[in-house]
């Protein structure tokens, strides 16, 4: 590269990395949670969070009975599942040529 050419990269970076630093800066401001202008949406964050509470409260009152599972007839059941025998997965080397292709002639 030519002398001017560099120079030219060189500045053009120095430009795009001050644009950068500059729109960066002006971003950090608009990251913050502003509540106090906007009381409609705080009132429905309000609502929801007590709609979610009244959840909470709902699902502590319920009581689970566990005498079900306790029940001569639930332990009496049977799976009648498969038992699935372990087998092995892959090779060793799997860039390794397979029985097959060190069998097969060439084609080509």
């Amino acid at each position: 590269m030519g002398k001017t050419t560099t120079n030219f990269v060189v500045i053009l970076g120095f430009i795009t990395v001050a644009f950068a630093g500059y729109y960066l800066y002006t971003q950090q401001g608009s990251t913050v949670l502003d509540t106090g202008t906007n009381t409609q949406a705080t009132q429905e964050m309000l609502r929801n969070a007590k709609v979610f509470i009244g959840y909470g409260v709902t699902l502590r009152e319920v009581d689970l009975d566990i005498a079900f599972f306790e029940d001569e007839r639930f332990r009496s059941l049977n799976a009648y599942t498969t038992p699935i025998i372990e087998q092995p997965v892959g090779r060793a080397n799997p860039f390794s040529e397979t029985a097959a292709f060190r069998s097969a002639p060439d084609s080509f």
